[in-house]
């Protein structure tokens, strides 16, 4: 019997700021690439319409953009814990 580890949700203090910028301009980004309009990767990626190119090509560009936020997470200094002070009564 294989055992089922509990996995808890991870949480990000800086996701919102960090992350929209990197993902800011991803179909511009393939668009340039792939020599095509924006509107049009924006179409492939919701589903209206079909491209295995651009399907591939943003899969390519979310892989960069995760290991880039990942990369900015792991760089990010780390504040030592706070520990409790009693308060002294003279």
């Amino acid at each position: 019997m294989v055992k089922s580890r509990k996995v808890s949700p991870t949480t990000f203090k800086h996701t919102r700021h960090d992350l929209a910028s990197l993902i800011r301009g991803l179909y511009r980004r393939v668009a340039r690439r792939l020599r095509v309009d924006p509107s049009y990767v924006s179409r492939i990626a919701r589903g209206e319409r079909h491209s295995d190119t651009i399907e591939t090509e943003l899969k390519r560009e979310m892989d960069r953009i995760i290991e880039e936020f990942s990369r900015q997470r792991r760089a990010q200094p780390t504040k030592p814990e706070k520990t409790k002070k009693s308060k002294r009564f003279i």
